[in-house]
Formats: C-alpha cells, structure tokens, sequence
C-alpha cells in the first residue's frame, strides 16, 4: 500500500469535507487512533528513514523510498500539526496509530479511489515492530473502518495489498472484509511473483458485524 502511505499527512484542502473544534481520539482495547501531534514528528521521521522493515511489505515492488522521500514526508507533517484542529477536514484523511501508553506506532489513511462515486480506498501501516503481531493492526483498521463510516456517506471501503503480505490479508478475514479482487501474478517483487488483492466490506455488512 505504498500510495496510501505516501499520503500520510497530505495538507487540508478546503473542499476535503467539513472543519471541526474536535480533536479526534479513538481508543480500543489494544491501541487508539488520534489526530497527529507535534510531538510525533520526531518520531515519525525516524520511521521514515529507508532501512526499517516496515518498508518490505509496504508495497515493496514499487521501489523502496530514499532517504530524502523520508525528510519530505516528515516536513509535510511537521507543517500538518501545525494548522489548529479546526482547520483539519472530517473525516481526517489520516490519524496516528497509538500504543496504550500513546506512542505512536504508525498511522491509518484514506484516498479517493474514485471521488465521483464516494468510493474510499483504506490503508496502514506499522512502523515499530513491536506493534506487530499482536491484534494491533487488526484492530486499528476496525476503529478507521467505523471512524469513516460514522464521518462519510460511504457505502463500501476497501483496501490493496499482495498476496506476499499474509499478515495484511489475515487482517482482511478477521475483520470480514470480502476478497472482492484478486489480479494473478500482478506483483513481481524480489525474485517472487505475487498477486494483487483487494478486501471491500459494505456499510450494512459492518453496520450489521458491529451490532452483532
């Protein structure tokens, strides 16, 4: 999911959607999701640099990002905290992803796969290992799942990944998305040859799996 990372903190437009006073905070039961904050982009630099291994599964086939792509991305948030939250869109079109303890381990994100017909394509990733492996990611793209539905009219999300990502796709089946796309052979990366997936879920099938 290489593009959706990639715009972690685009700069508000003025037609994303709505402003809002609030503050946004989501907590779960393993971690939370929050606006960004100034005291994460120390952190989030780090993250960015081009040796850490969330790299090798975050759309690895379409290069990995140098070392100067990582200072562009950590000034494109450094100038995002900056705005009041008042001027931040609704729904974000990123939050931070956090520990219980509120550090940041990596982020959630939005784009328009087609803005013409509302249709919303999800993304994540992890930067800290330790927050792998262990429900967090499952549950972050849970609380992103339900924070866009209760700020949008969408009917449908969904997210990319490749079938070399089993760890993105086990994600997609604990949470009840449908396989809705599968392009063979699509991903050539490191030797391997690997297919590109797409996970939908419905409004109504995960208004339905919360009730429930």
């Amino acid at each position: 999911m290489r593009y959706p990372a990639a715009k972690v903190c685009p700069p508000p437009r003025p037609d994303t959607g709505r402003a809002t006073i609030d503050a946004v905070a989501i907590r779960g039961k393993l971690c939370g999701l929050r606006d960004w904050q100034a005291a994460d982009v120390a952190a989030y630099a780090y993250w960015q640099a081009p040796h850490h291994s969330w790299h090798d599964t975050n759309g690895p086939y379409l290069g990995r990002p140098s070392a100067e792509d990582g200072r562009q991305q950590a000034a494109r948030l450094e100038a995002y905290v900056a705005l009041p939250v008042e001027r931040r869109p609704v729904p974000r079109e990123s939050l931070a992803v956090v520990d219980p303890d509120d550090r940041m381990v990596g982020s959630v994100t939005w784009y328009w796969e087609s803005r013409e017909s509302d249709w919303r394509r999800m993304g994540i990733a992890l930067y800290n290992p330790a927050a792998r492996s262990r429900g967090i990611g499952t549950e972050a793209m849970a609380l992103w799942t339900t924070y866009l539905f209760g700020t949008t009219a969408a009917r449908r999300l969904d997210f990319s990944t490749y079938s070399g990502n089993a760890a993105m796709c086990a994600v997609g089946r604990a949470l009840g998305f449908v396989e809705e796309g599968r392009f063979r052979e699509a991903r050539p990366w490191a030797g391997e040859v690997h297919d590109s997936v797409v996970y939908g879920v419905l409004r109504t099938e995960w208004e339905a799996r919360v009730a429930g």
